[in-house]
């Protein structure tokens, strides 16, 4: 995820410590998590149903998160029992615990179908083929063997920060009108940083609860991934902008990282300029061909680790896959099976 600097209004200078909650409105508590990665944290937004509450994305199975919310239950939430889990989308650290809720309170489980699926598909082990065609991405791309391997490896450990999903799900469509503590809340089905991300905006309070798709600071994880190493996820994501052309500019954004702001027209023009320079750095790098291992190293010199590589190696076929589909970039490769990218001429 990258740095971008911007001049919006933070209601709030600092976030609750885990375990403890911050009221953004009557029965609208905010939560905070820790998380074991370099972006170190995810909200969760709890919402008052009287004899229970609605969550809203759990944070990842970890020993700190789960002892959040064991003080979570046992302090804000009064002891009344979680009815119902919301994903915005289906990634491990909104998730990660969606199905220890499910098992311990008999909560539903609500989100989009595409959500629901990828999370159970992509973070189940021994997914057959799954390996061979993560290994295979790599390969073409220029990754060693060992560190193709390592990729490998890396995925394992990240699937163990996920309790199994809830077998059945209540489905939540695009435009879906949610009623979440004593709120309606209208549903809005973004793409891009995942394939249904789901939004959900209360006009009456002017609320928007924006997951991962309007952060505050930084990009979210606009990526390719080896299940659809051909998709155009950046397109998607800079689409899904104008689902949002109908909220005030002086919405208030709950992200699930990062601090609430006001200001959502200043944001998305950011997130639009700063993915333009990636576009334009991209094809200046591609003037000369270059594997997407040369590329990420090219683009983002300072990463280190498997896990951060891995993003960087994403974020950046979303935008030489972008570009290939503007006609602006080509594969030249002669070799079946690798992938050498050039700009065209």
């Amino acid at each position: 995820m990258s740095n971008i600097s911007g001049e919006l209004e933070f209601p709030w200078a600092n976030a609750p410590v885990p375990g403890q909650t911050i009221e953004i409105a009557p029965g609208l508590l905010w939560a905070r998590h820790p998380l074991p990665f370099r972006l170190n944290h995810v909200h969760s937004w709890l919402l008052d149903e009287g004899e229970g509450w609605t969550c809203i994305d759990t944070g990842c199975d970890t020993p700190d998160v789960r002892n959040a919310w064991e003080t979570l239950f046992a302090g804000p939430m009064q002891g009344r029992k979680i009815d119902r889990v919301v994903a915005t989308h289906g990634h491990v650290d909104h998730i990660g615990l969606s199905g220890w809720l499910h098992e311990r309170f008999d909560a539903e489980f609500w989100g989009s179908f595409g959500e629901w699926i990828w999370a159970r598909i992509s973070h189940i082990k021994g997914i057959p083929g799954a390996a061979d065609a993560q290994y295979t991405h790599l390969m073409s791309n220029g990754f060693s063997e060992q560190e193709a391997r390592e990729f490998l490896e890396s995925r394992d450990r990240f699937l163990d920060l996920a309790t199994p999903l809830p077998g059945s799900l209540h489905e939540i469509r695009d435009g879906d009108t949610v009623s979440m503590g004593g709120r309606d809340w209208q549903a809005i089905q973004t793409s891009g940083h995942s394939f249904e991300h789901m939004c959900f905006f209360n006009r009456e309070e002017n609320i928007l609860i924006a997951g991962d798709h309007l952060l505050s600071k930084i990009s979210p994880v606009v990526a390719v991934y080896e299940m659809v190493p051909h998709g155009d996820p950046l397109r998607d994501f800079l689409v899904s902008f104008s689902k949002f052309d109908h909220v005030p500019d002086d919405v208030l954004v709950l992200p699930s990282h990062g601090l609430p702001y006001r200001g959502i027209r200043r944001r998305i023009t950011e997130l639009r300029d700063h993915h333009r320079e990636r576009l334009d750095m991209t094809l200046e790098l591609l003037k000369e061909p270059r594997t997407g291992y040369s590329l990420i190293r090219a683009m983002f010199p300072k990463v280190q680790g498997v896990d951060n590589l891995g993003f960087a190696f994403g974020e950046a076929l979303a935008h030489v896959n972008y570009l290939i589909r503007e006609g602006l970039v080509a594969n030249v490769s002669e070799q079946p099976g690798k992938m050498i990218y050039k700009a065209v001429a």
